[in-house]
């Protein structure tokens, strides 16, 4: 009955580290090594790198990897790069990388055995201020994650992800900060935070941007919409009704002849509760005399042309009913 007990809680240990556990933590609830190996010879359990055990049959998911590599690496690693930015939910990833990344102090070694785990030696080492808690995972912060990223981004998603940290609210200011001090350990991916954090700054003191854009795709509708016949596009437009009180914000709109454009994400425009609140706001935009358009990603990716032109259209339409000249 011991035995069974001690089993149990081993699994349950099991079951919420997402089917994975160590000897260690096996040791610690009475499960000897012997009763492991027997389970081992029974294909329960297999032990894909040395101290650790994972039970046969549970889902091969990022979380069970992400968790295999925390505890290998306990308090001498960090999860880092795609790993923590999956961890993170940072804007640009569309999918759980398949590899998970221990970063890690210069000299430390980690036998990861057959799982798809890198080690990434750190000179420094790993900051205790660039490292925080999810859940049962250490990962780099969001600073750390993002500048470890650009190391091997394009400005283009440097940018994207900048924007991101910017949306959650977080402080510009914290990022600079940590861009600055692993610039000066001679890491590539600082400067390049450094230096779009600079040009942000410019474009705002200079009035050509204002807060961040609501999403990423927001941009690239921007971008689809570039032409001479959709005079005035802004992002980020606060519709106002006649006695100036905010009715509406819009990712871009032509004002001049009251028409808004949304960037449509099913992320945020899908299900019950996101649809009927976009109904309500189009009526009450529609009752402030502005039209409301959504184009989807397919628009704005697949058939830009298409789509730019039938702005234009609809723009020229707007100009001739409201006796507007462009």
């Amino acid at each position: 009955m011991a035995s069974r007990v001690r089993l149990g809680a081993v699994g349950d240990v099991a079951a919420s580290h997402h089917g994975v556990f160590t000897r260690i933590q096996a040791a610690e609830l009475g499960v000897n090594a012997k009763v492991l190996a027997s389970l081992i010879r029974r294909e329960v359990l297999s032990e894909p790198a040395p101290g650790l055990l994972v039970v046969r049959g549970s889902a091969p998911t990022f979380d069970r990897l992400a968790t295999a590599a925390s505890l290998l690496a306990g308090d001498r690693g960090v999860l880092a790069d795609g790993t923590s930015a999956w961890i993170h939910r940072l804007d640009h990833l569309d999918r759980a990388p398949d590899v998970a990344t221990l970063a890690v102090a210069r000299g430390t070694r980690i036998s990861v055995g057959e799982l798809p785990i890198i080690v990434r030696s750190c000179r420094a080492g790993i900051d205790p201020r660039d490292v925080v808690a999810v859940g049962n995972w250490r990962v780099t912060g969001l600073a750390r994650t993002v500048c470890d990223l650009a190391a091997a981004s394009t400005p283009g998603t440097v940018e994207r992800l900048v924007d991101d940290f910017e949306r959650r609210g977080l402080s510009l200011a914290w990022l600079q900060t940590t861009a600055t001090r692993l610039q000066q350990r001679g890491r590539a991916g600082p400067g390049a935070v450094l230096a779009e954090l600079e040009a942000r700054r410019a474009r705002r003191d200079s009035g050509r941007e204002g807060r961040v854009r609501g999403s990423w795709f927001q941009k690239l509708v921007a971008e689809c919409l570039a032409s001479p016949r959709l005079p005035g596009l802004v992002e980020e437009y606060e519709i106002r009704d006649d006695r100036g009180r905010l009715v509406a914000r819009c990712d871009l709109a032509v004002p001049a002849v009251r028409l808004g454009v949304e960037a449509h994400s099913r992320r945020f425009h899908t299900g019950g509760r996101a649809e009927a609140a976009d109904e309500r706001r189009d009526n009450r935009v529609a009752e402030a005399g502005w039209d409301l358009r959504y184009l989807g990603w397919a628009d704005t990716t697949e058939t830009p042309g298409r789509t730019r032109a039938y702005l234009e259209r609809l723009v020229g339409r707007r100009a001739a009913d409201l006796g507007v000249v462009l």
